[in-house]
């Protein structure tokens, strides 16, 4: 009778933890819209990869191969994960990578035109990034403020984290990300991504408003330029962080070449340091839309380690004696902070 009692047990027990491992979510995709945008022919299209944490924890990285276009996964999440579609795709004769960020949920997924859609805290999600990008169009101050206070309302979720490694329209000083990241609950800072985030961040001198520029050197055309020929000697200097394939930084030149024009007589020096981009595509680019300040070529991640760039453009405002004055920089910000410094 014992026996039976226990036997009987064990097996309740197989059944649930058998339950507890059901697969819980389905993701299906359709990656025809590629064919023209970044593909020639579907052929050119092997695989999508589902990157999360709780795969990078137990060393599995789920896979499904494509047939006609269309790809499918299906697996288990014990509660909602910040998670990436990585699709590999040949661009002449190397190998690309599209990254679509998400949010996974217990629940049924579709991929489709570069959206996710089908669950609720991954809608929330999307429809939170969106307000994010949309207000850093028009006041980045309050983007920023928006962004830090939906980063502190959700630190025990899996929305905390995803709006924390998304590719933010707005800066956050390394001193803000770090407490940011400290601040999140004990299965967010585990997170592999958000390691490596604060791992990087601790590394970084400090390079908030308030701090001291930080020196470094560039090689090209067999010269080398450093951040030092330019700041802290005397003037104010706005410099823009930027790259040619970058259409927000494209979108910065107008107001940055307008700030050059206004103040360049009354002692404001601009810079622009192009940032993981081709020497040729940086030098097209400013002949393309006539940029007439100088220009740091070929510093690829140097200038963004240095200063914890995690998002382009980035434009700071340097004191006469190299005191950083303001980060973060956009549209009518610059001019705003230019009018405090030339005009009051």
């Amino acid at each position: 009778m014992k026996k039976t009692i226990i036997t009987a047990a064990l097996l309740a027990l197989v059944v649930i933890v058998g339950r507890g491992q059901e697969n819980n979510y389905t993701i299906s995709g359709d990656l025809s819209p590629f064919v023209g945008a970044l593909v020639e022919s579907l052929n050119d299209l092997d695989s999508v990869i589902l990157e999360n944490d709780a795969n990078h924890r137990v060393g599995i990285q789920q896979k499904s191969a494509i047939h006609e276009g269309s790809f499918f996964f299906t697996g288990h999440v014990d509660k909602p994960q910040y998670s990436e579609l990585k699709i590999p795709y040949l661009n002449g004769e190397k190998t690309d990578t599209a990254t679509m960020s998400f949010i996974l949920e217990a629940g049924t997924f579709n991929y489709s035109k570069g959206k996710m859609t089908g669950m609720p805290m991954n809608e929330l999600f999307c429809e939170k990034r969106a307000e994010i990008y949309k207000m850093a169009e028009e006041d980045g101050d309050e983007a920023r403020s928006k962004y830090i206070s939906l980063i502190e309302q959700h630190r025990d979720d899996a929305l905390g984290v995803a709006l924390l490694l998304m590719a933010s329209p707005i800066d956050l000083p390394a001193t803000t990300e770090k407490k940011l990241i400290l601040s999140l609950a004990a299965d967010g800072k585990a997170d592999y991504r958000i390691q490596r985030r604060l791992e990087r961040l601790m590394a970084l001198p400090p390079t908030a408003v308030g701090d001291k520029f930080v020196d470094f050197a560039v090689e090209y055309d067999s010269k080398t330029i450093r951040l030092s020929d330019y700041v802290g000697r005397g003037q104010y200097v706005l410099v823009d962080f930027w790259a040619s394939w970058c259409g927000p930084c494209l979108q910065e030149i107008p107001n940055i070449i307008a700030a050059y024009e206004n103040y360049k007589e009354k002692g404001l020096e601009v810079l622009g340091i192009a940032v993981s981009d081709k020497p040729e595509s940086t030098l097209k680019a400013i002949k393309e839309h006539k940029i007439p300040y100088p220009q740091i070529i070929n510093s690829q991640k140097i200038a963004t380690n240095t200063y914890g760039i995690s998002g382009i453009p980035e434009i700071i405002l340097f004191a006469p004696d190299g005191t950083i004055l303001a980060r973060g920089l956009r549209g009518k910000e610059i001019e705003k902070e230019l009018t405090k410094i030339f005009e009051e």
